[in-house]
C-alpha cells in the first residue's frame, strides 16, 4: 500500500508545481517589462522637457538693462550673466565737450539691493567736466594713453542713462562689449542693475530666477 500510494501521488505533484512556477515567472517578467517601460517614459519626458526649457540650477548674478522710470514689469532689454559674485561692470560713453571716451567702473554695493558703487573712472583728455585730480581717499594714475582715478566708493542707488546716438553708450562686462545706444529710442531712460538669478548650461540667463 505504501508503494502504491507513493507512485500515485508523485506524478500529480510533479505536474502541478512546474505550471505554478511558470505562472510566477511569467508574472515577474510582465512586472519587469512594465517597470522598464515606465523608466523609459520618464527619461523620455525629462529629455524632451530639457530641450524646451534650459536647466536653471547654477546660481549667478545677472547684469540687466531695463526701461527706467516705469512701474510695468517689462522684459529686460539686455540680460548678461556676470563673471563673479561681485561683478565689475563698465559704462563707456563719449564726453559731450571733449568728445573723447570715458569709462566709469561700478561694482555691486553691500548688500547688492543697495545698488552700485562707482569705484573707478578712466578718460583720455583734460577738459570741462573731467577731473584733474583724485578725491580724498582715491588715487590718480597717469598712463600712456589715459588717466585713471582708482579707489572711489561713490554709492549709486540707481544707475540711469539716457543714451543718444552721439554718446555711443556701451556696457563692458567680463571682457565683452554691448551696445546700449541702439537698445532704445534716443533719449529714452534705461537702468543698469545687478540682480540674482540663474544660468543654464550654455551660460544664458534664466528668466524668473
Amino acid at each position: 500500500m505504501g508503494e502504491s500510494t507513493g507512485s500515485s501521488t508523485l506524478p500529480v505533484r510533479a505536474g502541478r508545481y512546474p505550471r505554478a512556477r511558470g505562472r510566477h515567472l511569467a508574472l515577474a517578467l510582465l512586472v519587469l517589462l512594465a517597470a522598464t517601460a515606465a523608466v523609459f517614459a520618464v527619461n523620455h519626458v525629462h529629455a524632451a522637457t530639457s530641450e524646451v526649457e534650459p536647466l536653471c540650477g547654477r546660481q549667478e548674478w545677472l547684469v540687466e538693462v531695463v526701461p527706467a522710470l516705469t512701474e510695468s514689469a517689462e522684459a529686460p532689454l539686455l540680460q548678461v550673466p556676470a563673471d563673479s559674485n561681485r561683478p565689475r561692470l563698465g559704462i563707456v560713453f563719449r564726453h559731450s565737450v571733449e568728445k573723447s571716451p570715458v569709462v566709469e567702473w561700478f561694482e555691486t554695493a553691500e548688500p547688492p539691493s543697495a545698488g552700485l558703487l562707482l569705484v573707478a573712472t578712466e578718460y583720455r583728455s583734460f577738459g570741462a567736466g573731467l577731473p584733474a585730480d583724485a578725491a580724498p581717499g582715491a588715487q590718480f594714475v597717469r598712463l600712456d594713453d589715459r588717466f585713471v582715478i582708482e579707489g572711489l566708493s561713490v554709492p549709486v542707488a540707481q544707475l540711469v542713462l539716457r543714451p543718444m546716438p552721439w554718446t555711443e553708450h556701451r556696457l563692458l562686462l567680463a571682457g565683452n562689449e554691448y551696445d546700449l545706444s541702439g537698445l532704445v529710442a534716443p533719449g529714452t531712460p534705461i537702468e543698469i542693475r545687478v540682480v540674482p538669478g540663474s544660468v543654464d548650461e550654455s551660460g544664458r540667463g534664466c528668466a524668473g530666477s
